[in-house]
């Protein structure tokens, strides 16, 4: 995929990959996690696919990470009351994705 613009895809997929492997996560774990498809997360790694703002946010939930560290590559410490949201934004998506697979 080519690289335009300020968002670098590929940067992102590797961002991705990093978190993964350092929770010990399968491609498949991590997909059933964030209710997209373990082909999906194959793709967003090697940056052949965009992923919607949705399902951005769906992986920093999994993750635990921030969207300023997936997308622009900026760590951020997570305080107690954004790990709180974290998990309840997890719990909403996890009710509302039940049965929804993304396909891309």
């Amino acid at each position: 995929m080519e690289q335009t613009g300020i968002i670098q895809y590929t940067a992102i997929g590797r961002r991705i990959r990093a978190r993964r492997v350092e929770l010990r996560l399968t491609q498949e774990k991590l997909a059933e996690m964030a209710g997209i498809s373990a082909s999906f997360v194959g793709h967003l790694e090697r940056a052949e696919k965009i992923p919607s703002v949705d399902t951005l946010a769906r992986l920093c939930v999994c993750m635990k990470l921030s969207m300023d560290y997936l997308v622009m590559g900026k760590r951020q410490a997570c305080d107690r009351e954004a790990c709180a949201l974290y998990e309840d934004l997890q719990r909403v998506l996890a009710s509302h994705s039940s049965g929804r697979m993304e396909r891309r």
